[in-house]
């Protein structure tokens, strides 16, 4: 064998090797993406995820993940209010009472009015996200025309105006 074969043969290995590494990050992506559109409720039309990140150990995490919100989901939640979220209290997943919310409640988050963080501080800061995200999010929660719901270590907030919804979780 020649040197330039030799030569050869290791650029497609190292190449085949970068393929099978990204296809194990892509992969990951999207079970990551799959898992925490699991969470949200089935009213709740999501079309694609915007950000996710956080940081877990064995059993627990914290982080966020932001989906854009579905237009005819946006619409119909500006058109009812918070009527739209009777029927949104289990996730997709199960219906375990991990995966239930309390009753869905109108923005402003009234704790948070006067504080410096919100009910997404721990999430945003877990998953060290962008601070003008960060800024943007936690200023939204103390505005009127947002929803929120809490669950077990986690809260979810939808901003149909941004078309946004925010997986917060911790714990």
């Amino acid at each position: 064998m020649t040197s330039i074969e030799r030569v050869f043969i290791g650029e497609r290995v190292l190449i085949a090797i970068a393929c099978v590494m990204l296809s194990l990050y892509i992969a990951w992506c999207l079970l990551e993406a799959w898992w925490m559109a699991g969470v949200i409720p089935e009213p709740l039309g999501i079309s694609y995820p915007t950000f996710i990140e956080g940081e877990s150990g064995w059993r627990e995490g914290c982080g966020v993940a932001i989906f854009r919100l579905d237009r005819a989901t946006a619409d119909a939640i500006t058109e009812q209010g918070l009527r739209f979220f009777d029927n949104a209290r289990y996730s997709r997943k199960a219906h375990d009472y991990y995966h239930t919310f309390e009753p869905w409640q109108p923005t402003p988050h009234v704790p948070d009015l006067n504080d410096d963080q919100s009910l997404l501080s721990l999430g945003l800061h877990c998953a060290e996200a962008d601070w003008a995200l960060r800024e943007e999010l936690e200023r939204a929660v103390r505005e009127p025309g947002n929803f929120y719901a809490n669950g077990p270590e986690k809260v979810l907030v939808v901003f149909p105006k941004k078309r946004l919804i925010v997986l917060a979780y911790f714990g």
